[in-house]
């Protein structure tokens, strides 16, 4: 493993909310060029797979300083697909709003038995405004998931990469003020260093479960190499909210320079 690490090494020493496209189902010639709505307070953030009966999120609507609107408009797409269909209608603002996924699967004919984790709910706004219809440019997509749960998210951990060839167990503990803010320790003991390695801060995003950390030196030398430093850095991370595991993309480097990008799969002892 040592060897297959250091010719790696030695090759690479040589060598929420997003916008979209116009399309036909705008009711005026762009979207953006009407009103652009405050989406706010947005909590909670997913639909929960493990009760899609009562489910929902919630959220307030703040339309803009100088913007004036005589209703807006909400509809419902799933998984991409371009049918949308009308779910709730405004029509004073501020408005606090609340979707239920069992109302919204029902309007789209969508049986709550069938819609699994990972499947996604998009939502769009229509506004009326001095009679014209524009779409706002805000779109929120909302994920099935399981809700998050703090006690899922710490303890013993197996962790096995199989494109870097290390397995063994690590220890995740929370930020005692912050439950999406997690502490991975044992990563560089589990390669073969020293014990009393750096810990790894994963923060989980409460909205997406996407995971992301900041370059860390977990060592001042290579755990099986003379290299000086020995860093993880950002690639991908996403938490599993269902049974708290992680899959992380680490980027993998030392000071004279770097490995590559390897998968690693946390998993529950």
């Amino acid at each position: 493993m040592k060897i297959y690490k250091i010719f790696g090494l030695f090759l690479s020493l040589s060598l929420l909310f997003v916008g979209c496209e116009d399309t036909n189902e705008n009711l005026v010639g762009s979207r953006g060029v009407g009103i652009v709505p405050g989406i706010v307070d947005l909590n909670p953030a997913i639909f929960d797979s493990k009760n899609l009966e009562n489910t929902y999120v919630q959220f307030n609507v703040e339309l803009t300083e100088g913007d004036v609107a005589e209703k807006a408009v909400i509809v419902a797409s799933y998984n991409g697909n371009n049918a949308k269909v009308e779910v709730l209608e405004i029509t004073s603002f501020p408005a606090n709003v609340q979707l239920f996924s069992s109302e919204i699967a029902n309007k789209l004919g969508i049986p709550i038995a069938s819609i699994q984790n990972g499947d996604v709910f998009t939502f769009e706004m229509y506004f009326t405004s001095n009679g014209r219809v524009t779409t706002s440019s805000t779109v929120l997509n909302v994920d099935v998931a399981c809700a998050f749960n703090p006690a899922l998210a710490v303890g013993s951990y197996k962790v096995v990469s199989a494109a870097w060839e290390v397995a063994g167990d690590v220890t995740f503990t929370a930020d005692e003020n912050d439950p999406y803010k997690i502490y991975v320790s044992g990563l560089f003991a589990m390669e073969g260093g020293d014990a009393n390695d750096n810990v790894l801060e994963l923060n989980i995003d409460p909205l997406s479960y996407k995971v992301d950390f900041k370059k860390t030196s977990l060592g001042s030398t290579a755990p099986w190499g003379a290299y000086t430093n020995y860093y993880y850095s950002p690639g991908s991370g996403l938490y599993k909210s269902c049974d708290g595991a992680f899959e992380m993309q680490f980027a993998i480097s030392v000071d004279e320079g770097a490995f590559g990008t390897f998968g690693f799969v946390f998993t529950r002892n």
